[in-house]
């Protein structure tokens, strides 16, 4: 429960990076914050979402301020999607400025670029900065089972960061 409210909490506006709500909601989140680092990873995976009927996928993405040690630039990182196929595509069409956060709705974009729903890997990245990613997905099976999951991405410091 408490992930989706977070995932709500984030969509519905807070300039808040989603690790730092995180952090007044959870008794664990020193560890979840030190695990991202200070400024967050250059890198970020997320497997096995969803964008087909009955499901919606955010990504969430967290341009922490220069006094939170973050870059001070206003940047882009590159959203690759994949599916059982392979690549499906690239999507760059935004903006994350210093100190603020973007919410994309992953069955927009595919659907509009792509002509595409289904199961969905995401890669996140960004050659120069770091950043905070994060993924809120919510389903509404058949009207009759409804809920939602939150994660931070996967990233490695074995991947040059």
């Amino acid at each position: 429960f408490v992930a989706g409210a977070l995932s709500a909490l984030l969509i519905m506006g807070s300039v808040l990076g989603g690790l730092a709500l995180w952090d007044m909601l959870r008794p664990d989140a020193a560890q979840a914050v030190e695990a991202a680092g200070t400024v967050g990873k250059k890198h970020w995976y997320f497997a096995e979402g969803y964008t087909g009927p009955g499901f919606e996928e955010w990504l969430l993405l967290f341009n922490p301020p220069t006094e939170d040690g973050g870059s001070g630039m206003t940047f882009t990182p590159d959203i690759h999607f994949y599916g059982p196929n392979g690549y499906i595509g690239l999507y760059t069409d935004y903006g994350l400025y210093p100190g603020a956060r973007v919410s994309i709705n992953v069955n927009q974009v595919l659907k509009e670029m792509y002509n595409y729903e289904g199961d969905v890997s995401i890669v996140v990245e960004d050659s120069t900065y770091p950043f905070l990613c994060e993924r809120a997905l919510y389903f509404n099976y058949k009207g009759q089972i409804t809920g939602g999951s939150h994660s931070t991405g996967y990233s490695t410091n074995t991947y040059n960061e």
